[in-house]
């Protein structure tokens, strides 16, 4: 491979310079929302018809979820759509208001007699004993006035869990641009929003229910009898540790109940507001300025590969020394001696660097 030159006039100037500001740390919470199965084309937003219907947040367990509308009068399953509908309002009704790993994975306990625990009995008529086609034809009829009272899934959940900064990771900052001037806010967490299927999970725990009222009504309730309990004790090794870790996890994402949020549409006077306000450093002629901790040798070694000493048998990495430099210098020289002295800006493959009073010449690998 022939040597690489470095051209000084080559196709990439330089066409903008910014100066760049950090914003002071937010009283609220910044959280960047990424949503994977949609183009960047299609937002969800007021203009495209898709503004988002709730927002909640679980800070402490660190779950989001989102409830975007469906068009339920295009490229929709009806069928489908008022079976999913009606599991998720019959769980509502027995208290059973969320599913999946945001609520670590609660279930509603069925007392004998058909209700949710805790809670008077229900007649079948409302559970379970009225034929469940029947409900989805009477409301395939009237398909418009059943999705005006909750019979038919209208809305898509989308949530993930919060990625929040950890030590020895990536810190994500939120870029805003205000003539020359580049300012940065520092992000909280990175949430990768994805669908979840709680409508699936309803109709599955709804089967659940029909089946356990179908036993319990056919079986006469028996008398408790006294059993044997064996008890276990398990090491602490690393995979029961993990399982506990697990277990409390679960617990406190069950526990902690969901807080709704205000959501404003991004065209929205709120939004640009709060954009104007917390997103730009206001006094931009006081604000500190910024000291390296590096010296230009140090940051080149930072991101170049690592020079290694071939006598180190550790291997470790070693600046240039002075001498080395100097030395390195005389070689090229010489190298060129015949053609008479070289000026360096003028050789495409030659490039000068002033470092702390020291003259190197860089050559194209």
């Amino acid at each position: 491979m022939s040597p690489a030159a470095i051209d000084l006039d080559d196709d990439d100037p330089v066409v903008a310079e910014y100066d760049v500001f950090i914003t002071p740390e937010l009283e609220e919470k910044a959280y960047l929302l990424q949503y994977l199965n949609r183009s960047k084309d299609q937002p969800y937003n007021y203009r495209k018809q898709m503004q988002p219907m709730e927002m909640r947040i679980k800070e402490n367990a660190g779950f989001i979820e989102v409830d975007v509308p469906l068009n339920v009068h295009y490229n929709y399953n009806r069928v489908k759509g008022v079976g999913w509908g009606e599991a998720l309002r019959k769980a509502k009704d027995d208290n059973q208001t969320a599913f999946g790993v945001a609520s670590g994975f609660e279930r509603v306990n069925v007392t004998r007699g058909g209700g949710a625990a805790g809670r008077p009995g229900r007649s079948p008529a409302n559970h379970g004993g009225l034929d469940m086609e029947d409900d989805i034809d009477d409301y395939l009829r009237r398909f418009d006035d059943a999705n005006e009272k909750g019979h038919v899934l209208n809305k898509q959940t989308l949530g993930g869990q919060i990625l929040k900064d950890e030590p020895g990771m990536p810190k994500y900052m939120l870029g805003t641009f205000r003539g020359n001037e580049l300012h940065l806010t520092r992000l909280d967490g990175i949430v990768q929003m994805r669908p979840q299927f709680h409508h699936i999970d309803a109709m599955a725990q709804q089967e659940i229910v029909a089946r356990r009222r179908e036993r319990d009504a056919a079986d006469a309730p028996k008398a408790s009898e006294p059993r044997a309990v064996q008890m276990q004790v398990k090491s602490a090794d690393g995979e029961n540790v993990e399982q506990d870790s697990t277990k409390k996890f679960l617990r406190a994402a069950h526990e902690e109940k969901w807080t709704k949020l205000r959501y404003h549409d991004e065209d929205s006077p709120e939004a640009y507001a709060l954009y104007n306000e917390k997103l730009f450093v206001e006094d931009t002629k006081s604000a500190p300025k910024l000291r390296s901790s590096m010296n230009n040798e140090e940051y080149l070694d930072a991101i170049s590969a690592p020079r290694i000493d071939p006598s180190d048998k550790v291997g470790k990495k070693r600046p240039l020394t002075r001498k080395q430099m100097h030395a390195a210098d005389e070689s090229d020289e010489s190298d060129d001696s015949d053609e008479g002295p070289l000026d360096p800006s003028s050789d495409p493959h030659m490039m000068d660097v002033d470092q702390d009073g020291a003259r190197t010449v860089a050559k194209g690998a």
